[in-house]
Order: C-alpha cells, then structure tokens, then sequence
C-alpha cells in the first residue's frame, strides 16, 4: 500500500492491528525524513542565533575555533560530534514537549490512546524511538 493512498477516513472503518502497524511504519517513515532535515535546520538555527547575539570578543573565539575547524581535520570531526550530540539532545526534548501539546490537543491519553511503552515485537527496533 503506498502511503498516499492512505485514508484516514476511509481506512478508520477498517482499523485492524496491520493497519494500524502500517500507519505507525508511515508515520516513522515521514518522522525519519522530516527528523534528517530539521536536524540541520535546527542546528544551523541555533549557530546563526548564536552569531546574531556575539559581541566583538565573542566573534573573536567563534572565529578562532572556525579557522581550527578549517585546518584540523580531527578537531573538526570531534567539533561536529558535540555540535550533532548537543542538537539531537536539544531536539529530543522540544520533541517530547511537542509530542505532550499535540498529544493534549488531541485529547489522548497516554496507555490508552498512545502507547506508553514499545510492544515486545517492537522493542529491537532501534529505528522506533519516536515513542520514546
């Protein structure tokens, strides 16, 4: 089934547990996709933020670090690694925060309309930590 053909509508009728693990792997699908492009955005949001609010000595040190990523290759690598670890734990809680308005806006509850844990047959997927 191609995931433009889904209808919540029409599909909602025929809710059964492979639908519904369907539309959890479309969901994770487009969550995977929209998670890889965020990630740059957020992360380049929060550079160019940080350069909005600098001060003369502090564009002195991003400057100075900028010109070692340049000539470092190691340095850089490890530079990037803090910058991707400090983003995805930044995006890990605005997304828990989102996921709790959308979740109240929606009026679900967590157990009952969202499943508070992964299901065994889940649980060894790594690629399911949208649950999370």
């Amino acid at each position: 089934m191609k995931s433009a053909e889904i209808s919540w509508k029409v599909k909602f009728m025929e809710l059964t547990p492979e639908f519904a693990k369907e539309c959890r792997e479309e969901a994770l699908r487009k969550y995977e996709e929209e998670q890889q492009k965020f990630g740059l955005q957020m992360m380049m949001m929060g550079y160019y933020k940080v350069k909005s609010l600098l001060s003369e000595e502090g564009l002195s040190k991003v400057f100075e670090i900028d010109n070692r990523r340049e000539q470092d290759e190691a340095f850089n690598q490890e530079f990037s690694q803090k910058m991707w670890s400090s983003t995805e734990e930044a995006w890990g809680q605005a997304l828990g925060q989102l996921m709790i308005k959308i979740s109240n806006a929606y009026g679900l509850k967590i157990g009952q309309d969202i499943r508070a844990e992964l299901p065994d047959d889940d649980i060894d997927d790594p690629n399911l930590d949208f649950y999370a």
